[in-house]
């Protein structure tokens, strides 16, 4: 799985179309609609040949929606630990997948912090998903007034060790 994350209008969308313009693009509430119930187990999902490159995006519109089904059907909110099980049951299952999955994910946590209690409920939650998305992806790449920046913490975190070995303080 490749994540690329970013603002709104920062580039992300060319950069992936760019880097994979084989890719089939998908809304991200089309493929959760798709994921069995939560405690089924991550699968791959049967629409995904081997050989696909698939993009999935819209993310924040996603969680918007669920949140706004949450209320209409009378609970006083959606379920965010359900929320999550579900997202990273998906994740689970499209990084096992022998398809290239590709999740286009918008950066929200920067800037003003919004007084309305519902924007920053969905901020947590976006924040929350990205950091589940990062942990299961091979690659990330941040992407910020058009220019990409591969961030990987696994080598970053191996970087730092051997710094520290190599010195003496």
């Amino acid at each position: 799985m490749h994540v690329f994350i970013g603002g709104t209008a920062s580039g992300k969308r060319q950069r992936v179309a760019e880097r994979y313009p084989e890719a089939r693009w998908c809304d991200a509430g089309e493929m959760m609609s798709r994921v069995p119930g939560v405690g089924a187990g991550p699968r791959p999902d049967p629409a995904i040949d081997d050989g696909d490159t698939l993009v999935i995006s819209g993310w924040l519109a996603w969680l918007e929606a669920e949140l706004e089904a949450g209320l209409e059907a009378g609970s006083a909110s959606a379920d965010d630990d359900l929320l999550g099980q579900r997202w990273r049951q998906a994740f689970a299952g499209w990084a096992s997948s022998p398809a290239q999955c590709v999740l286009v994910l918008d950066e929200v946590g920067r800037g003003i912090v919004p007084v309305d209690r519902a924007q920053r409920r969905l901020r947590d939650l976006m924040g929350w998903l990205s950091q589940d998305a990062v942990r299961l992806a091979s690659q990330v790449h941040y992407v910020r007034h058009g220019l990409t920046m591969r961030l990987d913490g696994k080598d970053a975190a191996a970087a730092g060790r051997a710094g520290r070995a190599g010195r003496a303080d």
